[in-house]
């Protein structure tokens, strides 16, 4: 069942994959300005950066939590990196920093569950 492992793997890989692009993708769209309001902005990219996160976690094999964070703060930085030249959109170090800690907090949550799971 080697091959399942891989598949799943990959699957995830690929979902992760495709959710950062519709986020590139979406978020250069005029509808995306002030599309979630007050907290409900931090609270998206939360959800976002935790799901990335733990779709990279388990395409990696729960083995490497250092370059899941790493990845996922890339990709917040990039996005709001990005984000300062879109019309109506601003970056903000606040989102940044909502993206690295849902990906911390996934990492030790999944880190300590594995721990106590087997």
């Amino acid at each position: 069942m080697a091959s399942d492992s891989r598949i799943f793997r990959l699957s995830c890989l690929a979902a992760a994959l495709i959710i950062v692009i519709g986020l590139f993708w979406a978020g250069s769209k005029p509808v995306a300005v002030g599309l979630f309001s007050g907290h409900l902005d931090k609270v998206a990219h939360f959800a976002t950066f935790a799901l990335i996160a733990a779709l990279l976690w388990l395409s990696f094999q729960r083995g490497r939590p250092l370059l899941v964070i790493a990845i996922v703060s890339a990709i917040g930085a990039a996005d709001e990196f990005r984000q300062h030249f879109l019309p109506g959109r601003s970056a903000s170090l606040v989102d940044m920093a909502v993206d690295i800690f849902a990906a911390v907090a996934v990492v030790f949550i999944l880190k300590y569950a594995g721990r106590h799971n087997g």
